[in-house]
């Protein structure tokens, strides 16, 4: 079984990359001169409806193993087969779940198929459904943002906390900006920074940065910069540039600081 959700780091990103609405499936003759070693023998088992190797397949051309094996419409059609399979048949192994949200992310940025923003809402409201936290956070946020589907702040708030309940990092950041300002909930710190606090110790960059800024600037919790800079830190480290920038920021201020001397201090 493949790491959780191998189209995530495309999950808000745009792309041109489309193709027609039909699709010639592999024959055995192209797994054969195609690939190669342990690729080919998935290939073939694939084709015999092996449902491991036909999600194995779907990653290998999503490029997770091998860029140079990158092929988007190989990758949706071979996921989009592997949903409706356990869509019709309802299999409930996890990791279907995780094929139907993949099949969403397809139709939502159109790889490998035509953009189709319903098919997306389908295969995202299938996945979620079934208990998938991030298919769920994606829901609360086309809702928000009427995506393809008219606005519901009600029904996106919904989805948002069956995300936090399912355990998604994205989400309880998300949730923790609302509490923090006031939108959709009244407004709390406190369960703001329990939030995010629980967000940050799944290595969440956005919840380490987040909670950066409330120690730095005092929110619901007495100004600590030593804190507000190691949480910036741990971000950066996660790759988030907005956070190494605050941290460095810090170190400038505490430097400034020391070269400035207080006008109340009276040297002899």
């Amino acid at each position: 079984m493949y790491a959780k959700h191998l189209l995530l780091a495309l999950l808000f990103s745009s792309s041109s990359l489309q193709a027609s609405t039909t699709l010639k499936p592999l024959d055995a003759n192209q797994c054969k001169r195609d690939l190669k070693g342990e690729a080919k023998t998935v290939c073939l088992k694939a084709l015999q409806d092996d449902p491991e190797a036909q999600l194995t397949l779907g990653r290998l051309y999503a490029g997770q193993e091998d860029p140079k094996l990158t092929n988007y419409r190989q990758a949706f059609y071979w996921h989009r087969r592997l949903a409706r399979l356990a869509d019709q048949q309802q299999l409930m192994d996890p990791v279907y779940s995780e094929t139907m949200y993949n099949t969403g992310v397809f139709y939502a940025e159109g790889l490998g198929t035509k953009q189709n923003h319903n098919k997306a809402l389908f295969w995202f409201t299938r996945a979620a459904n079934r208990g998938d936290g991030i298919a769920m956070f994606r829901l609360a946020v086309i809702y928000s943002e009427g995506i393809g589907v008219a606005a519901n702040l009600k029904t996106s708030l919904d989805w948002l906390n069956k995300a936090v309940a399912a355990d998604n990092a994205n989400a309880k950041v998300l949730l923790a900006q609302l509490y923090s300002e006031g939108k959709l909930v009244k407004q709390d710190n406190q369960i703001a920074i329990k939030l995010l606090r629980e967000a940050a110790q799944q290595n969440s960059p956005n919840a380490n940065f987040a909670l950066g800024n409330f120690y730095l600037h005092g929110l619901g919790v007495d100004v600590n910069l030593l804190m507000a800079k190691n949480l910036f830190g741990t971000a950066c480290g996660l790759n988030l540039l907005e956070a190494c920038k605050a941290y460095y920021d810090i170190d400038s201020q505490q430097e400034d600081k020391l070269l400035t001397p207080d006008t109340d201090i009276q040297l002899n």
